[in-house]
């Protein structure tokens, strides 16, 4: 296993994004205002099941935790993995 899949199975994606976002329940997601661009109407989505999550917005993006922590600190793969770890 490596660093990376050692780090996802440690975390639970919803955990972690709702420290930075205020998620709210929809179903068996979680849904926010994306907090990478501006809107009105919530676009984000958390999917604890998955351990995804994916703006349907203008961002068009989406991923896993690591890539949430890239994004949002706008950083680099490795140091993702350390902030996490």
């Amino acid at each position: 296993m490596s660093l990376a899949d050692d780090v996802k199975n440690r975390l639970d994606v919803l955990d972690v994004i709702s420290g930075y976002v205020a998620l709210q329940k929809t179903g068996r997601n979680y849904k926010a205002i994306c907090p990478f661009h501006n809107e009105k109407t919530p676009s984000f989505v958390v999917n604890p099941e998955r351990q995804t999550w994916r703006c349907f917005g203008a961002c068009a993006t989406g991923g896993d935790v690591i890539s949430f922590v890239m994004r949002w600190d706008k950083s680099e793969f490795g140091e993702a993995i350390r902030m996490l770890a």
